[in-house]
């Protein structure tokens, strides 16, 4: 076979060479489908039932075992699904595909699961492609649970394999930290969905949006993945091989050494100290935070901590939870974001209404603001972690100042009722281009900013970026969310303002970030070493354009 390049999207950085490892969907198979009699219905429904709750089962143990190894963001998925699983009208509708059409349980868990799939992706909803991975995902569980497949495909891959697949969804990327895989190569995806973060999380190289790579890559082939320029070599020659592996050698060296000084202040060509923070959301993202050198926390995901329940946590579990996990970065800054949810995030236990569009509805702070005892039982827990800890709050999804106003009038009405002198620093999130333009008046409540970039590149492009139809559109560092970001910079003067989105870890970006004016940044504990030397490489230029 001749040598190809293949070019697609970066989704995380590093150079990888294996064998591929070719992933079919069994959703997309030739199942087993038959025709059964009347009586027989009763016998069918029953396997599907206890398909579920084994399934139930199984996700149960997946979302702790994810929260204990990765970002607690990825092990929310797993609880959605549930969530999903015991939806009366899922069941209903099986029950129904089985009645009236007369077929197996495998049979009817497909045609039914590819109708929700359909259904979510033909919502006019921020979310609905994610929404639509989901049935897809959840379909394929029961399936292999009906067959007595108890073994994912995935977890037959060779060690060191390079991981091929048409797309890959929430409960595949699991298997990657079981069975790692040298690279990752999908046709579709994106630089914000859940494999994406959790690929990067684990340090493998990946790259998505490859045209028909199912048709060019077979198992057995030699693959070479660039998840620096975004390219895939197939069958390479000799001399090209050569080369690579001196480009690996010289890529794991300037790991190395920035492994090495990890733990020294990052200071710009120019001499400006720009902070390195990590995004946590757990004991062991601290953990790793803390191996990597990061200067503190610049955005800590308190949702797990809610999701996880089956009522609203009292104060003192709040108060032991964060202190738990903030304990291996004692004495650094820690950003800690009250509750963001509302969207596709919802607490069984709120009863929220069900909105036609809830990514443009009520989330983040706009959801607090509706139930402030929610509120209160976070600001009361953050002023008594601030008697110990260097603690700073973070207000999600702000858009006006009325939403920062009302914040902190309810902080200052807290800390007096605890005689809590010393009130922590409070920031706003920006991540609508109504908050980036309105930065001045934000600020008249608001001790610093930090921008969210992937909900900000959402709103400014009307592009999700789980979708897959709309990847094009996705692009977090388009020449329009630098301007935002200048914008922002330059409206908000001397105070500090910061980045958290999937941005801020990608090197190539660094630069123009620090020109825009952004002076802290925050990003995935295992990437905190390679943007600090990043920071080394570049000035903190001065803004002397316009936005």
């Amino acid at each position: 076979m001749k040598s190809i390049e293949l070019t697609g999207l970066s989704i995380s950085p590093g150079l990888a060479t294996g064998e591929a490892f070719v992933f079919h969907d069994i959703f997309e198979r030739d199942l087993e489908a038959y025709k059964i009699e009347k009586h027989q219905v009763d016998d069918e429904c029953a396997r599907i039932d206890q398909a579920v709750l084994e399934a139930l089962a199984d996700l149960s143990q997946l979302a702790e075992r994810i929260e204990a190894d990765f970002e607690s963001e990825l092990a929310d998925i797993f609880r959605a699904h549930q969530v999903i699983l015991r939806d009366v009208t899922l069941a209903e509708d099986l029950r129904r595909e089985v009645e009236r059409k007369l077929v197996n349980a495998e049979r009817a868990v497909q045609r039914v699961f590819e109708v929700w799939e359909q259904r979510f992706r033909s919502m006019d909803t921020e979310g609905s492609g994610r929404l639509g991975d989901d049935a897809v995902d959840l379909g394929r569980r029961l399936l292999r649970t009906l067959a007595g497949a108890h073994i994912h495909s995935l977890e037959k891959m060779p060690k060191g394999s390079i991981l091929v697949a048409r797309a890959l969804l929430p409960s595949d990327a699991t298997f990657f930290s079981r069975r790692s895989a040298a690279g990752i190569v999908t046709e579709f995806g994106s630089r914000g969905s859940h494999c994406a973060l959790l690929t990067r999380a684990m340090g493998i190289p990946g790259i998505c949006q490859v045209p028909n790579v199912l048709e060019r890559i077979s198992t057995g082939d030699q693959v070479l993945v660039d998840g620096l320029r975004g390219t895939v070599t197939v069958q390479p020659d000799e001399g090209t091989c050569e080369r690579f592996e001196r480009q690996m050698e010289r890529y794991c060296a300037t790991q190395a050494e920035a492994k090495q000084h990890c733990h020294e202040v990052s200071v710009t060509l120019d001499g400006v100290e720009i902070p390195v923070m990590a995004n946590i959301g757990n004991r062991r993202d601290a953990e790793l935070a803390a191996e990597n050198g990061a200067d503190g926390v610049g955005l800590y995901r308190t949702e797990i901590i809610f999701l996880g329940r089956k009522m609203l946590p009292t104060e003192e579990q709040l108060f032991a939870e964060i202190s738990r996990t903030i304990t291996p970065l004692e004495g650094k800054p820690i950003a800690i974001r009250i509750l963001d949810i509302g969207g596709d995030k919802h607490l069984p236990y709120l009863r929220l209404p069900v909105e036609e569009n809830p990514f443009l509805g009520r989330r983040g702070v706009r959801l607090l603001l509706r139930y402030p005892e929610l509120l209160d039982v976070q600001l009361r827990t953050l002023l008594r972690l601030s008697r110990e800890h260097n603690i700073q709050i973070i207000v999600p999804m702000v858009t006006i100042s009325e939403d920062m106003k009302r914040v902190r009038a309810a902080l200052e009405a807290a800390a007096s009722d605890l005689n809590v002198r010393d009130i922590p620093p409070l920031g706003a999130m920006i991540e609508t281009p109504a908050a980036a333009l309105g930065v001045k008046a934000i600020l008249e409540y608001a001790d610093f900013l930090n921008v969210g970039t992937n909900d900000l590149t959402q709103y400014t492009m009307a592009a999700g970026r789980e979708n897959v139809f709309v990847n094009e559109y996705f692009q977090d560092d388009h020449e329009v969310i630098l301007r935002l970001l200048r914008i922002i910079c330059k409206d908000a003067g001397q105070t500090s303002v910061g980045l958290c989105g999937e941005l801020g870890g990608q090197s190539s970006a660094t630069p123009r970030l620090l020109d825009a004016g952004i002076r802290f940044l925050s990003v995935a504990p295992p990437l905190v070493s390679s943007i600090k030397e990043a920071v080394r490489r570049a000035r903190a230029t001065a803004q002397t354009r316009g936005p």
